[in-house]
């Protein structure tokens, strides 16, 4: 178990439900080991991109901080490749 930094650019022109929803269920995709504490989370909001992405000129982003199983990270980012609405993701092992 090691802890990470987790971040995830949504589509900036989903209202704002959808986008909540959206953001609960990628929350819920990170592979948490057992017994730890819930991902500490900060949503940035709307923020301008450095390039355009799908057409896309502003994205929402969402910062989460945690401990996340090694092994499944890999599952967890390729089943973000799935969601139209996720524009980019990062996953970075912090140092101690």
């Amino acid at each position: 178990m090691r802890d990470y930094e987790f971040i995830v650019v949504f589509r900036s022109d989903m209202d704002d439900q959808a986008r909540d929803e959206l953001v609960d269920r990628v929350i819920g995709m990170i592979p948490l080991p057992e017994g730890s504490e819930e991902p500490k989370i900060d949503r940035w909001g709307r923020r301008q991109l450095a390039y355009p992405i799908n057409k896309q000129t502003e994205g929402y982003y969402v910062y989460a901080e945690t401990a996340m199983v090694p092994e499944e990270i890999a599952e967890m980012e390729r089943n973000l490749t799935y969601i139209d609405e996720v524009l980019r993701h990062l996953v970075v092992r912090k140092d101690a």
